[in-house]
């Protein structure tokens, strides 16, 4: 496949978002993405390279991380309502879990 094919297929990828907990030693940290996948690869990588924030994160990490979908968004949904659910059920979560927000 050439670059264009893959930057196409790329863009018609419909949005996977929604909410994920990130679970590090004894802490529970909460965030809102449009791509779960890319966020879980994201934090592991930031997580073994040090570059993780919050610094609370990274200095949670001791080699071993959890990610968990806490909830999927419907792809139908316009970006600009997406983007308001997204910020309401993060905190929804985060006073459920008693984690804190990413």
């Amino acid at each position: 496949m050439d670059r264009r094919t893959i930057k196409t297929q790329w863009k018609d990828t419909p949005p996977d978002a929604g909410i994920y907990a990130v679970r590090v030693g004894t802490g529970v940290w909460i965030g809102a993405t449009l791509r779960l996948g890319a966020a879980e690869r994201r934090l592991r990588f930031t997580l073994k390279t040090g570059g993780a924030r919050p610094p609370a994160l990274q200095a949670a990490y001791r080699g071993e991380m959890k990610f968990e979908v806490l909830e999927r968004f419907d792809e139908d949904i316009s970006p600009m309502a997406r983007e308001r659910l997204s910020k309401e059920r993060r905190a929804h979560w985060v006073e459920r879990t008693g984690g804190t927000a990413l």
